[in-house]
């Protein structure tokens, strides 16, 4: 016996080390073809087919390990992404290296992959993955003992997962506050949010209780059929066992002769069916080792086979969802070109007026636009900012453009507050704001120029009007009526706008604007403010307007930094000729 238990233990190593060199060098096989597949494509200039084949690459090495491979792969994906201008691969390359380097401990690599795909999140404001996002880094950050930066991410996370009702990230981010400050040894706040923590577990763990319970119910019933069957099999067994008694007490009535004559036999039988049954066994054991090797063998191959078709239709998803992608991106692309060619173009102002202007959209598309008509000496300039920003403040800005070219080009209707007040009933009737809960608007800077006195008359909609006074170096500030275009809800629906007369004399110079440049704010949440504008306008006064466009610019920028852009931008300078 020890020697058939010695050889079915050689048997069983030889045939593991058999099976790992087997499928390593499966692996170095299958890596060395998707190798070949990359340079293939490389060289016939086909980055789509280049790129299949680098993700299958990293996946093979991320899958068994390779962790040093994976990332060296998963990098030259995200470049290739990059160069093709595919947002959604480079997000994606950019967590899965998170991932990696968050799987290898390598914490402060992960935590900056990680920033940056949330930085792209909150650019497209995907809230669900920018909470995501702001879990990974707050954990990682809690391994790194940053309690500080985790708990800013904490706390932000818990706001957007707030926003979307998303109770499992909001228990997560409360349960990380909890034990950052435990550890920082603030006894009250940890308390504080492990309350918090423990509530909406809670009340979570009563739905999961509540989802156990109705599956318990189900499964009572299951166990109360299969007694059923129980009783039924246990009432056949009843039956066998008196037919076996019957057959016992007819075994009595057989002879004592009878009796030795069958124990003799049976004893024979009983020897040589232990020969056969030693036999057997070990037949048993080398046939079932075998067995056990082959069928280990056969559900790993199937195994494998599962995880690479699984991984196939995942690729397969992802490239449809980056087809999605790419016709959103193209048809709002296209939008952006509608919108732009609806503006003024540069040298009808500039024909009149030596000028600049900084038109920034928060997105592709923008909320802001600007207004320009000449009729006859008579030129007219608005800088507007419509509800929202994208996509929908771009809906916005084409009705109101539309509106002020009927009023003002076919109606001729030329007084600034009285175009004021027919675009706010314009808006109020195309929107059907009297008869819906839709309560969008505008907020408006708009001036006529009449060329020859050079007199200017302005009406403002919660829009102010700034004026250098080049005779006094005075810089004013005109207040627009506290008044929005739009917006059937509120109590000021019927009052009219005011008139602004304004003398002017050559080299003075106007500025009208949006609120986006003074609202943006840095990283330190500071606002730009107005009093920085006019004092970088104030230091520049005496350059060219395309001078003064460049300092504004480059003071927004320095201002700004790395911080995303949080509104549309417009602001329009003119000096009088």
């Amino acid at each position: 016996m020890r020697k058939i238990t010695k050889i079915v233990f050689i048997l069983s190593l030889l045939s593991t080390l058999l099976c790992d060199l087997s499928f390593s060098q499966d692996i170095k096989n299958e890596l060395a073809g998707y190798e070949a597949k990359i340079e293939q494509h490389k060289q016939e200039n086909n980055p789509s087919l280049e790129l299949e084949y680098l993700n299958k690459a990293a996946f093979l090495c991320w899958d068994n390990q390779m962790y040093d491979k994976a990332i060296s792969y998963f990098k030259r994906v995200l470049e290739l992404n990059k160069k093709l201008g595919n947002q959604n691969g480079v997000l994606l390359s950019i967590n899965y290296l998170g991932v990696i380097y968050d799987e290898t401990q390598d914490y402060d690599t992960a935590v900056d992959y990680f920033k940056k795909a949330l930085n792209i999140y909150r650019n497209s404001n995907d809230k669900k993955n920018i909470s995501s996002s702001l879990l990974n880094i707050s954990q990682i950050y809690q391994q790194l003992t940053n309690y500080d930066e985790s708990n800013k991410a904490a706390l932000e996370g818990v706001e957007v997962a707030k926003e979307i009702n998303d109770l499992k990230l909001v228990r997560s981010f409360y349960g990380i506050l909890a034990n950052n400050y435990q550890s920082l040894g603030n006894s009250e706040k940890s308390i504080q949010y492990f309350d918090l923590f423990a509530s909406i577990d809670k009340f979570l763990k009563k739905e999961e209780i509540k989802t156990i319970k109705e599956e318990s119910e189900t499964q009572v019933q299951k166990a109360q059929q299969e007694k059923q069957q129980t009783q039924q099999e246990l009432a056949k067994q009843t039956d066998k066992l008196k037919q076996t008694e019957t057959s016992l007490a007819k075994v009595e009535e057989i002879t004592k002769e009878q009796q030795m004559q069958l124990e003799l036999k049976e004893s024979k039988i009983r020897e040589q069916a232990a020969q056969l049954k030693f036999e057997r066994l070990v037949r048993n054991i080398l046939t079932w080792g075998i067995i056990a090797i082959l069928v280990f063998l056969v559900a790993l191959a199937a195994l494998y086979r599962k995880i690479r078709s699984q991984k196939i239709q995942i690729e397969e998803q992802r490239d449809i969802l980056d087809l999605q992608n790419k016709k959103i991106n193209s048809s709002i692309q296209y939008a952006q070109n509608i919108q732009r060619a609806i503006l003024p173009v540069k040298n009808q102002i500039e024909n009149l007026f030596e000028s600049f202007i900084i038109y920034k959209p928060k997105d592709i598309v923008s909320g802001d636009f600007y207004w320009f008509a000449q009729v006859k000496n008579t030129a007219f300039l608005a800088a507007v900012d419509c509800t929202g920003h994208g996509v929908p403040g771009a809906f916005m800005s084409m009705i109101g453009n539309s509106l002020l070219n009927e009023i003002v080009l076919e109606k001729n209707i030329i007084e600034p507050a009285k175009i004021l007040s027919l675009l706010n009933e314009k808006i109020i009737e195309s929107l059907r704001q009297d008869e819906t809960e839709n309560n969008d608007g505008m907020d408006v800077c708009f001036i006529s120029i009449d060329i020859k006195t050079k007199k200017i008359t302005f009406s403002g909609a919660k829009r102010p009007l700034f004026i250098f006074n080049k005779k006094t170096s005075e810089f004013n500030e005109i207040k627009g009526d506290r008044l929005s275009i739009g917006g059937a809800k509120r109590k000021n629906k019927d009052e009219e706008f005011n008139n602004h007369i304004i003398d002017t004399e050559v080299g003075d110079i106007l500025f009208l604007s949006s609120d986006g440049l003074t609202d943006q704010n840095n990283s330190e949440r500071k606002r730009f403010g107005s009093n920085r504008l006019r004092e970088i306008i104030l230091n520049n006064i005496s350059e060219s307007m395309e001078r003064q466009k460049e300092m504004i610019e480059s003071e927004l920028s320095n201002f700004q930094k790395d911080e995303e852009q949080r509104d549309d931008i417009t602001l329009i300078g003119i000096k009088i000729n």
